[in-house]
């Protein structure tokens, strides 16, 4: 399903359409003044799990990239494909992957074709084994990190998971991670690279480029809180080797990185607005509310915390978590983030699909 013509398409619109970020520095803080949540885009990725033959249903994860060709790519993790019901329920035969991807228009706010290996109505996780159903897990898999275009390839940092005697939806555990490097046109899988995975920290969570850099964010912690670490590398070279922050500096041991803020979540954004970073993220647990902290430099400190959206979806049985940023598809002014909504029971999202598709929020920014 890999879509040549939707790319080609794409590629044309690019020369047309030009996206500018947030407004430059002007001395003063940068400030949410509102935050509202933004229906077209929520509303155009239900009515693409709605459509005839797209082949995404739902899925969790929900991550943006530009390719180099303009459009917009969005990696996603667990993914569920149709056809969907008039109702919005799904047939328990439905395929399943454990992660996928969607091309979307230059400005990123309307998806046109499911990328994923296989014929259509057997498609194949984009990374790694295929499940034979959501219950029915693999000895291992991957779910998706960030991801970001770096050396002419685009770039994908993938958590290796394995099942767990746990109860469920939480039986599973991150073992290391990888970086994927796919072909930005085809969208084969070119290589794993091992990247860092000793002292608990999963690398990858957040990819921002800055300057020269692309910096890595990371989390430590399966536990009730979790910690923000950070690495970076030159650009062109996310394949490493990495330097790790440190209390006073850099350095090449990542045992050596140290935290730099508490009760993050599990995915969160870093986005560089006008000489400042605003970090967005639920807290460590399965929370409703997204949180905002500012910072002078990638490496903080992070300060604030504000709330900035309540997240309506949570309540009995359902839950949200997830934050990621979308600086790519965000009008001046204004940054557009995501976040995940899931049900405790897998029942639950065959009875209703729309319980797995992202939603999202329109920050609104002043100085």
């Amino acid at each position: 399903m890999i879509a040549r013509r939707a790319l080609a398409l794409c590629t044309v619109l690019t020369a047309s359409l030009a996206l500018a970020g947030p407004a430059a520095a002007t001395g003063r803080p940068l400030r949410i003044t509102g935050a509202r949540a933004d229906t077209a885009l929520t509303r155009s990725w239900q009515e693409f799990g709605r459509r005839p033959g797209a082949g995404w249903a739902a899925a969790d994860g929900t991550y943006s990239t530009r390719l180099p060709s303009g459009p917009v790519v969005w990696l996603f993790n667990d993914t569920f494909f149709g056809p969907v019901r008039a109702d919005d329920s799904l047939p328990g035969s439905a395929a399943f992957t454990h992660n996928s991807a969607v091309l979307s228009t230059v400005d990123g706010r309307h998806p046109l074709a499911t990328i994923a290996p296989g014929p259509a109505g057997h498609p194949r996780s984009l990374v790694g084994p295929t499940p034979q159903s959501p219950d029915r897990p693999n000895d291992h898999w991957y779910w998706n990190g960030d991801g970001t275009v770096d050396g002419g390839k685009l770039r994908v940092i993938e958590f290796e998971q394995e099942p767990t005697d746990g109860p469920p939806p939480f039986n599973f555990a991150w073992t290391r991670t990888k970086l994927a490097t796919l072909d930005p046109f085809t969208f084969r899988v070119e290589k794993l690279t091992e990247v860092p995975s000793a002292g608990g920290v999963q690398w990858g969570t957040e990819l921002m480029r800055d300057g020269a850099w692309t910096f890595v964010y990371g989390v430590e912690g399966d536990g009730p809180t979790k910690y923000l670490h950070l690495a970076r590398a030159p650009l062109g070279r996310l394949d490493g080797p990495w330097q790790f922050r440190t209390a006073t500096g850099w350095t090449g041991d990542p045992a050596g990185s140290v935290r730099l803020l508490g009760d993050v979540g599990s995915s969160f954004g870093v986005t560089p607005i006008g000489g400042e970073y605003l970090l967005t993220t639920f807290g460590s647990g399965l929370g409703n509310t997204i949180h905002a902290y500012h910072a002078a430099s990638p490496a903080g400190p992070f300060t604030g915390g504000e709330t900035v959206y309540t997240a309506p979806e949570a309540g009995p049985g359902r839950y949200t978590y997830n934050v990621a940023a979308h600086p790519e598809i965000s009008r001046p002014g204004h940054l557009v983030v995501s976040y995940n909504t899931n049900s405790e029971r897998l029942a639950d999202l065959y009875a209703d699909i729309d319980h797995n598709r992202p939603r999202f929020v329109d920050l609104q920014l002043s100085r």
